[in-house]
């Protein structure tokens, strides 16, 4: 098979910079063909995801790319799980043109392209079940109430290398520590080209560094519009997953794939404008969070037990969220805390305000990123403007380490736990009117059903549930090994 290999050519070209948003549709797709061409694209990947986040694909030339875009294309939803029925089984996938971004793999001479698309019905009507039309719903609300929504991401990944001496395990690829210096040329290369690979293909990456854990890494994903990040994310973790393979190494999201070492997060940054403003901040207030802030952290710790499995989706999420590896157990925010669900990241006050206070946000920690960021993100500010709409009573800040304070303390304080399991999670998240207002009833049975399905298969292949015991049912569904790996 014919490898293909990272392309440096196409660096200044970007669907930023084509000029198109001032024009009409029609010339829009025209002017979309003209850059397309002026390339030499040939190939279009037509990519949705499912309820879980998992990422599909149908590939077209470059010369069928008008007809899609507007006459959108059909797809077998009873094979994708969790949508619909084998009965009634077409939906529609109706291409996002401002979600253009370029591959940063070349076959030959050709480049490709990738859009996003939104699902829907055969009847034209947005599909129930779509995830990215559920956050585009929560977006709208927002805006409608007055607020822009931004988010950005610290993404975890582990990158495990083959064991020489025994094909069927693998080892974790270094063993560095947190922002470690590197050492190792050939890593030292792959991390630098990771990274413009992720440029390349409009990721638009701050930074990347090694994490605490053994083969750990982070990349930091700059604040957006939170459709964009979701797929920002999503094309992140696939370039991630496919590099590091093409390089023989082994990149998993997995929450927590080695015992006794620390897990994988996905850290999100949330802040709201109104009227072009931070509307998270105010300069007479406590840690700069205006009131409007402190009523969506209320909103939201309220509401994050019922709706925890759409940011901690895993039986294996719930093995990270145990007390010792710097993962936030407890529902409550603190000031630069860590072993806090909320934390208010320290800014640079001196610029506070000629920025007019823009780098004012919180930080979410539990969730992880094998969430289907669609609806981690609608669930993030929706519940948070609940609790603005509410006017929800504001909580206090967390300043003690958590990790060393008794239960008395967390029950005076009224401090809540993230759900210990899967498990506790679906039960709380199928009786949640809020989860059923997000998701709509019949995308929010069917989530739970997929749940229950999942956990009742992890309990059929393991003797018993142990949060400080890694399955090899958890390995097998949370590293994908790259083709003639034995295992």
């Amino acid at each position: 098979m014919k490898k293909y290999f990272l392309s440096l050519a196409l660096l200044l070209c970007s669907a930023a910079s084509l000029p198109i948003k001032a024009i009409e549709c029609e010339s829009k797709i025209e002017q979309i063909l003209q850059n397309l061409r002026s390339y030499n694209v040939q190939f279009v990947d037509i990519t949705f995801c499912d309820p879980l986040g998992k990422l599909y694909e149908v590939t077209i030339p470059i010369g069928k790319l008008e007809t899609a875009l507007k006459n959108d294309m059909f797809f077998d939803g009873s094979s994708i799980k969790g949508y619909s029925d084998i009965s009634a089984s077409d939906l529609r996938l109706r291409i996002d043109i401002d979600s253009l971004s370029f591959s940063p793999w070349k076959a030959g001479q050709t480049s490709s392209v990738r859009f996003f698309c939104d699902i829907y019905d055969t009847d034209g009507t947005p599909y129930k079940k779509d995830p990215r039309h559920i956050l585009k719903t929560v977006l709208q609300e927002a805006k409608d109430y007055g607020f822009d929504c931004f988010c950005g991401v610290e993404l975890e990944f582990f990158l495990f290398k083959k064991d020489a001496s025994n094909k069927t395990n693998l080892l974790p690829c270094d063993n560095d520590g947190y922002c470690q210096i590197e050492t190792c040329a050939q890593k030292k290369a792959f991390k630098e080209m990771l990274l413009y690979a992720l440029m390349q293909s409009g990721v638009d990456p701050e930074k990347i560094h090694h994490e605490v854990a053994i083969g750990q890494m982070e990349v930091v994903l700059s604040y957006n519009d939170p459709l964009v990040m979701a797929e920002k994310l999503l094309l992140a973790k696939h370039v991630i997953t496919m590099f590091s393979e093409q390089n023989d190494y082994i990149a998993t999201f997995m929450p927590k794939p080695i015992t006794g070492a620390n897990g994988t997060g996905m850290h999100i940054h949330a802040s709201m404008k109104k009227n072009g403003i931070n509307a998270f901040y105010d300069k007479t207030k406590h840690c700069f969070l205006s009131d409007d802030a402190r009523c969506f952290i209320s909103g939201l710790l309220k509401r994050v037990p019922e709706i925890n499995i759409l940011f901690n989706a895993e039986v294996n999420s719930y093995k990270r969220l145990v007390p010792g590896y710097e993962a936030p157990l407890y529902l409550c925010c603190g000031e630069k805390n860590r072993s806090a669900a909320i934390r208010i990241p320290e800014v640079c006050r001196e610029n506070l305000e000629t920025t007019q206070g823009a780098p004012v946000r919180i930080e979410l920690r539990w969730g992880d990123a094998e969430c289907n960021p669609y609806l981690a993100f609608a669930a993030l500010f929706k519940a948070g403007i609940e609790g603005i709409k509410n006017k929800e009573p504001h909580v206090g800040f967390v300043t003690e380490n958590l990790y060393h304070v008794d239960k008395n303390y967390l029950t005076e304080r009224g401090i809540q736990t993230i759900p210990e399991s899967l498990e506790e999670g679906i039960a709380l998240f199928e009786c949640s009117d809020f989860a059923k207002d997000l998701l709509g009833k019949t995308f929010h049975e069917s989530y739970t059903t997929i749940k229950k399905n999942e956990w009742s298969d992890f309990l059929k292949n393991t003797k018993h549930y142990d949060p400080f015991i890694i399955s090899g049912w958890e390995m097998k569904r949370g590293i994908t090994l790259p083709f003639g790996f034995i295992n």
